[in-house]
């Protein structure tokens, strides 16, 4: 991706690369003007902020004034002897002067134990009942102060908030009950005072979530339930709090709200909350960013129209006149000049270059159409040395595969000589045996029937043995599934005689995870490189047990079979003597190896190799230390197919 972009840029023409340097230039300032700009908006998220918390501050300390000023009104009150003595009529007059006196109530009531109102601030002919109010209802049950709930009041209709006192007599019962009805419209006042934003409004919350009052829009608003997941928080969150939230239109605004809670009370009987649209707050320093914007796009407009011409006379028609005698040189014209029309600058300096490199592309131009003929002629001598070359290499290589060959048919010459020994020795046993029944008189039609019974197993089974020999050294090569298994366990009989013979124990370790794991490939030719691993390690505790003295000793030889996916696995491990660390280069290499005298032709491995890597398209590696030497050969099930279509 990096290098494509690369291209495209080089691509682009002269004058779009100084239209572009001068757009790179005007970066640092548009990089000023959004910082400044997200710096402004910051600023106006956190004035914004600030002023929605002072707000609600405000009218907070003002609810709780009033609600001490209700407090010690109603406590006043009651102290009345004609209120004490329900004398109504004056107790109207009282509470009216009252009401005059004091914007922030809508009226005062006082009721008896059963709800009936018999006194009201604002002149009334209702008959009026207190009884379904909360305020009313926790005075009676706590006798205490109370707070009410979001009610529009029967005589004023106004919405409101009450607050109740009981009225105790000597046993301590409740005697009567006074209200106040609270009047929040003076909160605008504070609004319209203070020096917070125009766009900034805050709504009185009772205790239910229902909005009391709010400043603007309160037809809209009053009345109702305010959002759920915003009364929520209130109710959930604490105290008070100042927040940035997204409203049920996804329009994100900041939030400040205050809980007010009489003592005594277990819940809030009042919420102050705030609010105000971050597009507002952000208002000056959006109007900030786009003066600052008009003002430098005129700029950026000049310098692109003045780099145009400054780019055409400077740059483009000297670059062309440089252009047009590169096409005639490359045309050839070698006698073609370019500092006679093109001078000063770098640009001259290109041109004087241009001219030295035509100079000497007509020397070498000469020099050139000498050495083809001599080109020719060496091209000539060197492929029929290549020939000559590779039919050596093919030569060397069929030479080599028909000595590993001989080497192998060597080895199992000694193998059906040591499977040939013990059934040799039984039917000499047997010969034996009649000749001494014959000479002692014993030789009976049962004795003979058991000795040719023995006689014929043993000549059965030097027969199956040189016909699993003729198999494996079998001329066929053709692709095969081959079960790895069964590959393993043909070449164990052919080796298994000289293992018992050298006391060395030779193990199968099966742990592939299928019931048949088959791979493609030529099934004799990993016979033989299996064979020629089994035997290097059969050699490699034979030789240690020569380096160390010993007669005997334990040896093991485990041959380890296991599959990862559609990969086989074939591990040969022994615990001889290893290969030391300086040949760790030369393994693989033809006529090497590091054996004692008269054993190994060096040449077993080299081909193991190149019939696992480069006829099977698989990988043979190895590790070996002290402790012994671990060769691993990797085939893919489909590896031969692959190696052919690469």
């Amino acid at each position: 991706m990096r290098e494509q972009f690369i291209r495209f840029y080089f691509a682009l023409s002269l004058r779009t690369h100084l239209i572009l340097l001068v757009l790179l230039l005007t970066i640092p300032t548009l990089v000023l003007i959004f910082h400044s700009g997200a710096s402004q908006r910051q600023e106006g998220i956190r004035k914004g902020l600030g002023e929605a918390r002072r707000l609600v501050n405000t009218i907070s300390m003002e609810q709780y004034n009033l609600t001490g000023d209700v407090e010690q009104l109603l406590v006043t009150l009651a102290q009345i002897p004609d209120i004490r003595n329900q004398r109504t009529k004056s107790v109207n007059t009282m509470l009216g002067k009252i009401l005059t006196g004091s914007p922030h109530f809508t009226n005062i009531v006082i009721a008896r134990p059963d709800g009936t109102v018999w006194a009201s601030g604002l002149p009334t002919t209702l008959a009026l009942s207190l009884k379904g109010k909360r305020s009313f209802q926790n005075a009676v049950i706590t006798k205490k102060f109370s707070s009410g709930e979001y009610v529009v009041g029967t005589i004023s209709g106004k919405p409101t908030l009450g607050f109740a006192y009981p009225l105790l007599n000597e046993s301590g019962e409740v005697e009567q009950i006074l209200a106040a009805i609270v009047n929040f419209n003076f909160y605008n006042s504070l609004l319209s005072q203070s020096d917070v934003t125009k766009n900034i409004s805050f709504s009185v919350i009772d205790t239910n979530g229902t909005i009391v009052h709010r400043n603007s829009s309160p037809e809209q608003y009053v009345g109702k339930k305010v959002e759920e997941k915003a009364f929520q928080r209130m109710k959930s969150g604490p105290a008070r709090d100042t927040h940035i939230e997204t409203d049920n239109g996804d329009i994100d605004q900041i939030v400040s709200y205050r809980a007010m809670q009489l003592p005594g009370e277990q819940s809030p009987y009042l919420y102050i909350r705030a609010t105000m649209p971050t597009t507002g707050a952000l208002e000056n320093a959006l109007r900030a960013e786009l003066i600052n914007i008009a003002i430098l796009s005129p700029l950026l407009l000049i310098a692109i129209v003045t780099a145009i011409p400054i780019a055409d006379r400077c740059f483009i028609r000297r670059i062309n006149k440089l252009w047009d005698a590169a096409l005639r040189l490359a045309s050839g014209d070698l006698q073609v000049r370019a500092s006679d029309s093109v001078s000063g600058g770098e640009l001259g300096e290109l041109a004087r270059a241009f001219d030295t490199m035509a100079s000497q592309l007509a020397e070498r131009e000469q020099i050139l159409s000498q050495s083809k003929q001599e080109l020719h002629n060496l091209n000539e001598g060197l492929a029929k040395r290549v020939e000559e070359e590779t039919e050596k290499r093919l030569t060397h290589e069929r030479l080599l595969a028909r000595h590993a060959r001989l080497a192998a048919i060597g080895e199992m010459i000694g193998a059906i000589a040591h499977q040939w020994r013990q059934p040799l020795a039984t039917l000499g046993a047997t010969i034996q045996g009649i000749r001494m029944a014959w000479d002692t008189h014993c030789l009976d039609d049962t004795f003979m029937e058991t000795a040719e019974l023995d006689a014929q197993a043993q000549i059965y089974h030097m027969s199956d043995t040189i016909e699993g020999f003729r198999n494996f050294f079998s001329p066929e090569k053709t692709v095969e599934q081959i079960d790895i298994r069964k590959v393993v366990t043909d070449v164990v009989p052919l080796v298994i005689s000289q293992f018992t013979d050298s006391g060395v124990a030779l193990e199968i370790a099966d742990t592939t995870d299928e019931a048949i794991f088959t791979i493609s490939g030529y099934q004799n030719e990993l016979k033989q490189s299996i064979l020629n691993l089994v035997s290097n390690s059969l050699d490699s505790i034979l030789e240690k047990r020569l380096l160390s003295g010993a007669v005997d000793g334990t040896g093991l030889v485990t041959i380890a079979l296991r599959n990862t996916g559609n990969t086989a696995i074939i591990q040969v491990r022994d615990n001889g003597c290893g290969i030391p660390e300086e040949f760790a280069d030369k393994v693989f290499e033809p006529y090497f190896t590091s054996k004692s005298l008269h054993k190994g032709t060096g040449i077993g491995l080299y081909m193991s190799r190149l019939i696992v890597e480069e006829s099977m398209g698989g990988r043979l590696g190895y590790i070996s230390g002290p402790e012994g030497t671990v060769f691993t050969i990797e085939l893919v099930k489909n590896g031969i197919e692959e190696l052919n279509n690469g």
